[in-house]
């Protein structure tokens, strides 16, 4: 069995390198597909969220 870690980016808004399910959890809040708290417990407002995502090359909704 291998032991294949998570995918890291750098996060504009954190400014700092997360996994890849940290920048979901944050994504689906921000575009209100679930409520998981996340923003609330980062001390991020979603306006101030939704700019800094919006412009991350790694976005996941990025179309």
């Amino acid at each position: 069995m291998s032991n294949k870690s998570e995918e890291v980016y750098y996060c504009p808004l954190l400014q700092t390198k997360i996994e890849l399910g940290l920048c979901l959890d944050i994504n689906y809040e921000r575009k209100k597909l679930f409520k998981i708290g996340i923003l609330e417990e980062l001390g991020k407002s979603t306006d101030y969220t939704n700019e800094k995502c919006e412009k991350c090359p790694h976005n996941p909704f990025r179309q």
